[in-house]
C-alpha cells in the first residue's frame, strides 16, 4: 500500500512540476464530486470527491477518492455479500474532442466485506487491493469555469479482491457522473471572469 501511494505522489508530482513550470493558473484547479448508481447482480451507491489541475487544453490530471456501497446477489439463493469500500489515487483524462474523453485512474480501496442470509450477517473480513479504472465518457468542459461528465469504465487489473469484481471474477462496469467547478483567480474590480483558454 505504501507503494501504491508512493508511485501516485510521484506521478502526480511529475505532472504538477509540468504545470508550474508553465506557469501555475489557479484558475486551471478545480473541485468536485461525482457518484456512483448501479444495479448489476445487486446494488451500488457511491460518492466521488475529486481535485485536480487542467494541464493544457485536453488533459486533467488530479486525485479522487472512493466511498461506495455494494452489495451483490447470489443466483438460485438468498444470500447476499455486502461491502463497503473506501480508498482513491490519482487520475488521468485526456479530451481528445470536446466532448469526449478517455481516462485512467489508480485506486487502493480498503474493503469491508459480509455475507447476509436470512437476516443473519457472518463471514465478516477487511483486506485491500489495487484497481486501475480505465474507460471514456461524454462531458460538457469549460475550462476555468465547469465540468459535468459521465463515464463508464472497468476494473483492468482483475484483482479478485476488487470491489469491481463480482463473486464470479467477471469485470463489473462503474458508471460515474460528476460536476466540478474550477476556482476563480485574483480578480481587479475591472477584471471580468473570462473562460481559460
Amino acid at each position: 500500500m505504501q507503494r501504491f501511494y508512493l508511485v501516485s505522489l510521484i506521478l502526480l508530482g511529475a505532472f504538477f512540476t509540468q504545470a508550474q513550470g508553465s506557469k501555475f493558473d489557479r484558475r486551471r484547479v478545480f473541485i468536485g464530486s461525482g457518484i456512483n448508481l448501479g444495479f448489476f447482480n445487486g446494488f451500488v451507491l457511491g460518492l466521488n470527491p475529486e481535485a485536480g489541475y487542467t494541464v493544457g487544453k485536453i488533459l486533467d490530471v488530479g486525485v479522487a477518492t472512493n466511498f461506495s456501497y455494494i452489495t451483490q446477489n447470489y443466483i438460485n439463493s438468498p444470500a447476499t455479500d455486502r461491502l463497503f469500500t473506501y480508498g482513491g489515487g490519482p487520475f488521468l483524462r485526456i479530451w481528445p474532442a470536446n466532448m469526449f474523453f478517455i481516462s485512467g485512474q489508480l485506486e487502493y480501496n480498503q474493503i469491508s466485506f459480509s455475507t447476509k442470509n436470512n437476516g443473519v450477517v457472518f463471514n465478516q473480513v477487511r483486506y485491500s487491493a489495487p484497481s486501475l479504472l480505465v474507460g471514456g465518457g461524454y462531458g460538457s468542459r469549460m475550462i476555468g469555469q465547469s465540468q459535468f461528465y459521465t463515464s463508464l469504465m472497468v476494473d483492468v487489473l482483475g484483482d479478485p479482491q476488487s470491489p469491481y469484481v463480482d463473486q464470479f471474477q467477471r469485470m463489473q462496469p462503474v458508471f460515474r457522473t460528476a460536476f466540478t467547478f474550477y476556482l476563480k483567480g485574483k480578480q481587479n474590480r475591472s477584471s471580468v471572469s473570462r473562460p481559460v483558454y
